[in-house]
């Protein structure tokens, strides 16, 4: 099974501009760290390959006391990828690494960054964690609000058909099981509505049925899962008559 880090040290190179801000010396006594990772990281939107390809970066801790950092990558299931146990970093300095495709349910979750700060003994000073999230994609599929235009009082369906990603070899699957929620703003407002849900159905299909009493749009949305991102349909103008 090929690993889903696609490459070790990505950067290694001086960082401008570490100390957010521009910290004072006396700000400086206490270790400065610095992670970036994408907060989420929904896999198979548009271009499979482009989608799920991303770097977390981490820059050595700054800090008077401050000899080096330590970044290990943790897993969901709390393992630290091997043989990418930990990489030593000088304060100001930049390491990577490229975050590949999940080709396993187990790649699917929380990940994490933790940072470490070390004194010239060994003497750990601190440490921060931060993280992004996996999820394979979904999607709602012939999203409508139907009839358009509708007579005033008279019963309007939202109707679609969720799927999920459940490996990128197969492509979408019907995703049954679920709930969709749907939402309405009505012309003029600039606030969506929670109106009912509707559960999905073995091939994936929902509907609803709701009165209808104003022009507005209409939403289904799918909250997701652990492993399976959210989702809305595209927005349907219905227009009451």
């Amino acid at each position: 099974m090929p690993p889903r880090i696609v490459s070790g040290a990505l950067a290694l190179g001086l960082a401008a501009g570490v100390l957010a801000g521009g910290a004072t010396a006396a700000e400086a006594e206490s270790p400065q760290f610095r992670v970036k990772v994408p907060k989420h990281l929904s896999v198979g939107k548009g271009e499979y390959n482009k989608s799920c390809a991303m770097d977390v970066w981490v820059w050595g801790t700054e800090g008077s006391a401050v000899a080096y950092s330590k970044a290990y990558l943790i897993a969901p299931d709390g393992r630290i990828p091997s043989p990418l146990v930990y990489k030593k970093i000088l304060p100001g300095r930049q390491v990577g690494w490229g975050v590949g495709c999940p080709n396993q349910v187990e790649d699917l979750g929380k990940w994490r960054v933790r940072v470490i700060a070390y004194d010239r003994k060994g003497k750990a000073l601190g440490s921060r964690e931060d993280y992004w999230y996996e999820k394979y994609d979904t999607a709602i599929q012939n999203g409508n609000a139907a009839p358009e235009p509708v007579r005033a009082g008279r019963p309007i369906t939202v109707s679609g058909r969720l799927k999920r990603l459940n490996n990128p070899g197969t492509g979408y699957t019907a995703y049954p099981g679920k709930v969709i929620r749907v939402y309405f703003l009505p012309k003029g407002s600039a606030s969506w509505a929670y109106m009912g849900s509707a559960e999905t159905a073995r091939d994936g299909r929902f509907r609803k049925a709701f009165k209808a009493e104003r022009d507005g749009y209409w939403r289904a949305y799918f909250p997701g899962t652990s492993n399976f991102d959210r989702q809305n349909s595209f927005d349907d103008f219905v227009d009451v008559r």
